[in-house]
């Protein structure tokens, strides 16, 4: 069997399990749902398995001039690895190097992770620093029970499924 990718990388997705959640958790979610208008906006979430990255190259050598590069996390199996765009760096941890010599980049977009800086040419230019993943709920729709209903009213009953959003 031969399969085609449909894209340059895979998507992630994640499934939250609301009975686990406590009662203030379920609130949360159904403001943010309400907030997203379903799958309509995309928010930043805290990936645990994988939200830092520590000496990732830059897909450019430092050139002298201006440049402005998009963050980037290399993942490796075997011969394989392909280039994850980092959109969403987390403020205050994005930290550059080049060749190895911390320095400071003209600017960070933290909502593109897109850097802007000017060094000498010839350098490898490294990141280091902690990301989030911007998703957006998969489906329009949460259902509800009143079979668990606790003192702070209905709970959730399914659970909500969230996907990677590649359009920001």
């Amino acid at each position: 069997i031969r399969r085609n990718p449909l894209r340059s990388r895979p998507l992630y997705r994640f499934n939250i399990v609301y009975r686990n959640l406590l009662p203030a958790d379920h609130a949360e979610v159904i403001a943010a749902f309400n907030a997203c208008f379903g799958g309509v906006h995309s928010f930043r979430l805290k990936d645990w398995s994988d939200f830092e990255a520590e000496d990732q190259q830059l897909s450019a050598l430092s050139t002298g001039s201006a440049q402005t590069l998009q963050l980037r996390k290399l993942y490796t199996f075997g011969g394989q690895t392909v280039a994850r765009p980092i959109r969403k760096p987390v403020t205050g941890t994005i930290t550059m190097a080049r060749n190895g010599v911390p320095f400071s980049p003209t600017s960070i977009d933290y909502t593109t992770g897109m850097v802007t800086f000017t060094q000498s040419a010839g350098g490898v230019i490294t990141w280091s620093g902690q990301f989030d993943v911007p998703v957006m709920f998969e489906d329009d729709e949460l259902a509800f029970s009143g079979d668990d209903k606790g003192a702070e009213g209905l709970f959730l009953t399914s659970d909500v499924s969230l996907m990677e959003d590649i359009s920001v």
